[in-house]
């Protein structure tokens, strides 16, 4: 594979994705959901994908995290192609080196804020010590020191979201992928969250943020657009 398609310890390549097609069958209707997209993704990127609602920024992230499999075209993730792993490697991958966050959070109702974010660090069988230190010292980088043992029920929209930003950082992933992340949250809100990204950018985390969210998306270092299946710049 060329140099385009390496990892961090090459080029920082961390995820391209060529010619892109991903196709849904809804009955006997055949939706094609992405037409040829192409991306790529390095160490240090803070990259806004924006677009009409169904334009396909969604299935995009899932192809970049190997949550799902392009219908034609190719997804290297650090210089491997997720359509030629196995489901089971695949899952590996993401739970090492992808952190996602999610509109609607995905926390746990019943679990405290330090036992959600620990979640992924339990799959990689990390000790309890060093997972509950790893977890707090995430939580208290997003700014919820103050609040490890509140769960998502005590906690407000913003607070929420930041737990599951800490989630996604736990496992200190190659790229963090954010779908419409500032969806549900006010204005103010927003505002900090993008404020957070920003700063872990700066400090080096890659993110990738698919948003209607105009001033997020300003926020980035770069940007990109989906419309009708197609990437442009």
């Amino acid at each position: 594979m060329s140099g385009e398609a390496g990892g961090r310890g090459d080029d920082g390549i961390i995820v391209v994705a060529r010619d892109v097609t991903r196709d849904y069958r809804q009955g006997r209707t055949v939706v094609r959901a992405l037409r040829g997209a192409d991306v790529t993704v390095a160490k240090g990127d803070f990259l806004a994908v924006t677009g009409p609602s169904g334009s396909g920024k969604s299935t995009l992230l899932h192809l970049l995290g190997g949550v799902d499999l392009p219908t034609s075209g190719s997804v290297h993730f650090l210089g491997r192609n997720l359509a030629a792993m196995s489901v089971e490697a695949r899952a590996a991958l993401r739970l090492r080196q992808v952190g996602l966050v999610f509109q609607r959070f995905h926390l746990l109702p019943m679990l405290t804020a330090i036992e959600n974010v620990e979640l992924p660090l339990a799959a990689m069988r990390v000790s309890r010590r060093e997972r509950r230190e790893r977890a707090a010292a995430v939580l208290e980088r997003v700014g919820l020191a103050d609040r490890l043992r509140h769960r998502p029920g005590e906690l407000s929209g913003g607070q929420c979201q930041r737990v599951a930003i800490a989630r996604a950082l736990a496992n200190d992933p190659a790229v963090v992928l954010a779908d419409e992340p500032t969806g549900e949250l006010d204005r103010t809100t927003s505002r900090r969250v993008l404020a957070l990204f920003q700063e872990l950018n700066t400090a080096g985390t890659a993110l990738v943020v698919a948003t209607h969210d105009l001033e997020l998306a300003a926020g980035a270092r770069r940007r990109i657009e989906v419309v009708d299946g197609r990437t442009r710049p």
